[in-house]
C-alpha cells in the first residue's frame, strides 16, 4: 500500500503543532504568565501596559497624598493651637477692658498679650520637613517677621498668595497650603489686630478702643477657624481620594491578574487535551511507519 506524500506531511505538521502547544502550555503552568510579550497576545498585552500606567499613576499619587497630607496636618494643628492662642486673648482682653485694673495689672496683661503675640507669630512660621507651611511657594524662608521697635508693632509677610496643588491619579485638583497672608495679615488682621491691643492694653488705652480691639480679636479668631476649615477641607479630600486609589488599585492589579496570569485549572485542562492529541498522533505515526515511509520522513 502506497501511503499519499500529503497525508504524511499533514501528520507530520500536526505533530510538530501539538508539541509546540505542549510546551507553551507547560511554559504557562510553570511561570503562571500567558503573556510575555506583544507578540503572545497583542490585545492583552496592549491592556495590560495601561493598566501598568494606571497603577503606576495610583502609586505615585499614594506617595505624593502621604507627605502631603502629613504637611497638611501639621498646618491644622498650627491653626488649632492659634484658635486656643487667640481665645485666651480674648479673655486677658476683656479682662483689662473691665474699668478695675491699675497701670500695674495692665502691664502685666500687656506682657502675657505679648507672649501670646510671639506664639501666635510662632506658629504662623511653622515648618514640616524644612518647609515653611504658610509661606505660599517661598516655603525656604520664614513667612513672618516682625519690628517691635514701633508701637505699635508691626509684622511683615514674606511669602506670596500662591496656592500650590496636587493632581490626584482620577485627575482632581486639592489645595495643598493656605497662603499665610490670608490667614495673619489679610482681612481681620490677626497679627495686627494683636500688637494693637497689646499696645492700647500697655498705655491704658480708654474702654472704647479696648471694645474695638476685642471686636477685632473676636473677628480675628472666626477668620482663622474659617481658614482652618479650607485645610480640613484639603485633608478630607486628600484621604478620601488616597482610599480611592488604593480600592482602585486592588481593582487594577486583580484585573491585571486575571489578563496576563495563568488559569491554572483551564491550562492544566488544555495541556491534557495536547498531551492527548499527541498519543494520537503518536500511534497514528507509528500504524503508518510499519511501511517505512513517514519515520523515515522525520528522520
Amino acid at each position: 500500500m502506497r501511503v499519499d506524500p500529503t497525508y504524511v506531511t499533514g501528520l507530520v505538521g500536526s505533530l510538530n503543532q501539538v508539541a509546540a502547544n505542549e510546551q507553551n502550555l507547560t511554559e504557562q503552568l510553570s511561570t503562571g504568565v500567558t503573556v510575555y510579550a506583544l507578540s503572545d497576545n497583542p490585545a492583552a498585552a496592549g491592556q495590560n501596559v495601561l493598566l501598568t500606567s494606571r497603577l503606576n499613576a495610583d502609586d505615585t499619587f499614594s506617595q505624593t497624598a502621604s507627605s502631603v497630607e502629613s504637611l497638611l496636618q501639621v498646618g491644622d494643628s498650627a491653626l488649632g493651637n492659634v484658635v486656643s492662642q487667640l481665645t485666651s486673648a480674648i479673655t486677658l482682653a476683656t479682662e483689662a477692658n473691665n474699668g478695675t485694673l491699675n497701670a500695674s495689672n495692665e502691664q502685666a496683661i500687656a506682657l502675657q498679650l505679648s507672649g501670646i503675640r510671639d506664639e501666635v507669630l510662632s506658629l504662623a512660621n511653622s515648618s514640616y520637613i524644612g518647609q515653611y507651611i504658610f509661606a505660599g511657594s517661598q516655603g525656604s524662608a520664614p513667612p513672618f517677621s516682625i519690628d517691635t521697635t514701633t508701637s505699635p508693632a508691626t509684622v511683615t509677610y514674606n511669602g506670596d498668595g500662591k496656592v500650590s496643588q496636587v493632581r490626584t491619579s482620577s485627575g482632581q485638583q486639592i489645595a495643598t497650603n493656605v497662603p499665610g497672608d490670608r490667614i495673619f495679615t489679610a482681612g481681620p488682621n490677626v497679627l495686627g489686630t494683636l500688637n494693637n491691643l497689646i499696645a492700647d492694653v500697655a498705655s491704658g488705652a480708654p474702654s472704647t478702643s479696648l471694645a474695638t480691639d476685642l471686636s477685632s480679636l473676636n473677628s480675628a479668631l472666626n477668620h482663622v477657624s474659617q481658614q482652618r476649615v479650607v485645610l480640613d477641607d484639603s485633608i478630607t479630600r486628600l484621604k478620601a481620594a488616597g482610599a480611592y486609589s488604593s480600592s482602585e488599585s486592588l481593582q487594577l492589579k486583580a484585573a491585571q491578574n486575571s489578563l496576563i496570569q495563568t488559569d491554572t485549572a483551564k491550562v492544566a485542562s488544555q495541556l491534557s487535551t495536547t498531551e492527548t492529541q499527541q498519543s494520537a498522533l503518536i500511534r497514528v505515526i507509528a500504524a503508518i511507519d510499519q511501511q517505512g515511509t513517514l519515520f523515515d520522513m522525520l528522520h
